[in-house]
């Protein structure tokens, strides 16, 4: 309005920005903000940003009452009782029940996966069969006679 220099375009993002963040209500801004914008607020410009901004928030402000019947309020007020307090063990399991209805799966995925874990360690601490103790364990018809000089099993068919 009174100024005719143009603002540029990256000022007016950044007003836009702190409109979007804060309102269209100047007043409403941290300090340093409306510091930093003071030179501009008058510029047509800004003007049009506020005004959308000032739009904005009364859209929302006209959106965010709630519309609830008074007796609706009552009926709910109506239907609520206080939780008793725990005083003994029959209590706390009470109150632990809901819970324990997984501990069948629980215990079940626990086996399964102290099964595979022991499986994978005992398979992996095993040594590899040497092929004269494989072909003892897979030939039973053999018979185991001597150890030649080497100290290798000799075997005979039978």
């Amino acid at each position: 309005m009174t100024d005719m220099t143009p603002i540029s375009t990256e000022r007016l993002d950044a007003l836009r920005h702190c409109a979007d963040a804060f309102g269209g209500d100047v007043a409403r801004w941290p300090a340093e903000r409306r510091e930093t914008f003071a030179d501009i607020l008058d510029a047509d410009e800004a003007q049009a940003i506020l005004v959308e901004a000032r739009d904005l928030d009364g859209f929302l402000n006209a959106a965010t009452a709630p519309r609830m019947s008074e007796d609706l309020t009552n009926r709910i007020m109506a239907a609520y009782t206080a939780p008793k307090p725990q005083t003994g063990l029959f209590d706390f399991l009470r109150g632990i029940a809901p819970v324990m209805r997984l501990a069948p799966a629980g215990v079940l995925a626990g086996v399964g996966a102290l099964g595979i874990a022991s499986g994978l360690m005992s398979a992996s601490a095993q040594d590899t069969l040497t092929p004269e103790y494989e072909a003892l364990a897979y030939m039973d018809d053999l018979s185991l006679t001597a150890l030649n000089e080497n100290g290798g099993i000799e075997w005979d068919a039978e």
